[in-house]
C-alpha cells in the first residue's frame, strides 16, 4: 500500500480506483475504512479529529467514522444518527 497522506494518527492509502484510511492507534482490523475520494478520506479524518457529526453524511461515511474513532462517547452519538437515519420514513401523499 501506498501512504500519500498523515494526519494527527491517521494515514490515507492509495488502493486501486480508491483509499483506505487507517486510525493508527487502532489495530488494521478495526481502525480502517474504505473511501472512494482523496478529498472525502481527508474530510473524514477531519470530522473524526473535531468530533464533528454533520447530519447530511451517508450512512456509510457516518459507519466510517464509527471505525475510524477511538472516543467512546463520539461513537456512541454518531450510532445514534444512524440508528435514527435508518428508522426515518419517507412520507407520500397519496391524496
Amino acid at each position: 500500500m501506498n501512504q500519500i497522506y498523515s494526519k494527527k494518527g491517521f494515514i490515507v492509502f492509495r488502493v486501486g480506483d480508491g483509499f483506505i484510511v487507517h486510525n493508527t492507534n487502532k489495530e488494521f482490523k478495526e481502525g480502517h475504512t474504505h473511501i472512494m475520494n482523496y478529498n472525502t478520506a481527508k474530510h473524514v479524518i477531519d470530522l473524526v479529529s473535531h468530533k464533528s457529526i454533520p447530519h447530511h453524511l451517508s450512512c456509510y461515511l457516518l459507519t466510517s467514522l464509527v471505525r475510524l474513532s477511538d472516543d467512546e462517547e463520539y461513537k456512541e452519538k454518531v450510532n445514534l444518527l444512524i440508528s435514527n437515519k435508518r428508522k426515518k420514513q419517507v412520507y407520500v401523499n397519496r391524496a
